[in-house]
């Protein structure tokens, strides 16, 4: 009888901590899902809409994010470069400039949608606090070194190994409040920033 208990028992844990991993990759995935591709960004009409699906309305509740209808803001993520998926031991530069809506932010998120704790306390840069060149654009870089500049720190903090390799350390999300005609009408190739890798290590 305590043999079959313990069977049980194992048994429900297991299907439990199963669950629970599906659970988080789909919850991630639901925020690509029914997306529209710009470059490396990906986004989608159904954020904020009574249209959009079960995941997509999962992903809002448990994360708090893509609430707001289009109309009121645009978001964009990115979880990879070229078909690469972003690490941690790997060096990005963003490049960009303006871009039309009253304010716009990039912000770094952990493999578990959460900001990804450092000691800078930096989660994000948007249009108010960028350093910018004399022509006004702008340059971060995102790493888990430091890095002189507009610097989004993405580290220490890693991946647990259970994690599938293929799978993204992090990502990140560009947000634009009360965006331009552009992003409501051709979101797939309104203006956005560049993303290249530099370097691994």
């Amino acid at each position: 009888m305590f043999k079959l208990g313990m069977k049980l028992l194992g048994a429900a844990v297991l299907t439990a901590l199963l669950s629970v991993a599906l659970l988080g990759r789909n919850i991630s995935q639901g925020l690509g899902g029914m997306s529209l591709q710009n470059g490396d960004w990906t986004t989608s009409l159904a954020h904020g809409s009574k249209d959009g699906g079960v995941m997509l309305k999962a992903t809002v509740a448990l994360g708090g994010l893509l609430a707001s209808s289009a109309e009121n803001s645009m978001y964009y993520r990115l979880d990879s470069v070229d078909g690469e998926p972003l690490r941690l031991n790997c060096s990005y530069r963003i490049e960009g400039n303006d871009y039309e809506a009253d304010w716009w932010s990039i912000t770094a998120y952990g493999w578990d949608n959460y900001l990804i704790p450092n000691a800078q306390k930096r989660y994000s840069f948007n249009n108010e606090n960028l350093v910018r060149t004399i022509d006004g654009s702008w340059v971060i870089t995102v790493a888990a070194s430091k890095q002189a500049g507009n610097w989004l720190p993405v580290g220490p903090s890693g991946a647990p190994a259970w994690r599938n390799m293929s799978d993204y350390d992090y990502d990140l999300l560009l947000r634009l409040y009360t965006p331009g005609d552009a992003y409501l009408s051709t979101p797939q190739s309104a203006a956005l920033p560049r993303v290249t890798r530099e370097a691994c290590q």
